[in-house]
């Protein structure tokens, strides 16, 4: 188990959304918002629900939400977002890249962790809202039993005023209600795994069904710390803003225009498929 977070992909600064830019973006209907979708493509089933994970990020990028192949109108070889932001170079980095989002290991992992020990701990209190003080004692029993190594729990602790501001950031933007607290944060992660894999295989690595698979794997991820798709989608943004707190964390609009037209439009997917309730794939 790793004490510290492993390198995630590279950032430049990034400058913060005025108020008036986040209250527009709040103010906005997304009901009828229409996504990019391919008529032919995958509409139900568990390939759908796992792709439709990675849609609040296709669908900025103009990609059909559901297509194993699209990649929308970049403009620009896919190769540079591999090796310009990931550092991926060979199909065999790239496929390693791809099971560490799965495992929730590109973003904040541990803030990742303290927050899924947290809804863990509400579930067996049977509590709305969790004070920091227990919170802390959970994540260093959390430690102990998985025998981690010395430094661990103070790391899982160090994360909570990362996780409340985050939390307090989905609430300036009403995303979040004053008294809910996100269930996860690996959101962010399987967010970024679909759009990974197809630029892998845009550029000449895999094929259609190694996009199916993670689709499918991801699909099972997200039914292990969330129980609906607005949970997801609140790990989406929470997560994002907890794994880059002074670049993307202060794109308030974008991380908004990303999750509420497949929370809130008629036309999501999330609005039209179940929420996965058991895993389709086996531990093989």
């Amino acid at each position: 188990m790793a004490l510290f977070d492993k390198l995630r992909d590279k950032v430049g600064l990034v400058s913060g959304d005025s108020p008036e830019q986040i209250a527009a973006a709040i103010d906005r209907d997304y009901s009828e918002h229409v996504l990019p979708v391919d008529p032919e493509g995958t509409l139900y089933g568990p390939v759908a629900q796992g792709l439709s994970l990675s849609g609040p990020m296709a669908a900025a990028n103009g990609a059909e939400w559901n297509s194993l192949t699209h990649l929308g109108d970049w403009g620009y070889d896919p190769k540079q977002p591999l090796t310009r932001d990931w550092g991926i170079s060979t199909e065999e980095y790239w496929m390693e890249v791809l099971g560490g989002l799965l495992d929730g290991m590109y973003g904040n992992s541990l803030a990742y962790h303290a927050a899924k020990v947290r809804t863990a701990a509400k579930q067996r209190r049977d509590v709305r809202v969790l004070d920091d003080a227990t919170w802390s004692q959970e994540l260093a029993a959390e430690a102990q039993r998985l025998e981690a190594p010395a430094g661990w729990a103070e790391a899982l602790v160090a994360s909570i005023p990362d996780i409340h501001a985050a939390e307090d950031t989905l609430r300036r933007a009403r995303l979040l209600a004053a008294d809910e607290e996100v269930e996860a944060l690996d959101g962010y992660d399987l967010v970024r795994v679909c759009n990974v894999a197809k630029w892998g295989l845009a550029v000449g690595w895999g094929g259609p069904h190694v996009v199916r698979n993670v689709a499918l794997a991801a699909r099972d991820r997200a039914l292990v710390n969330h129980s609906s798709w607005r949970s997801y989608g609140l790990s989406v943004a929470a997560g994002r803003i907890v794994t880059y707190p002074d670049t993307f964390g202060k794109q308030v609009v974008q991380t908004i225009e990303w999750v509420r037209p497949f929370m809130d439009s008629r036309h999501s997917p999330w609005n039209n498929l179940p929420f996965p309730t058991e895993p389709v794939l086996g531990d093989d």
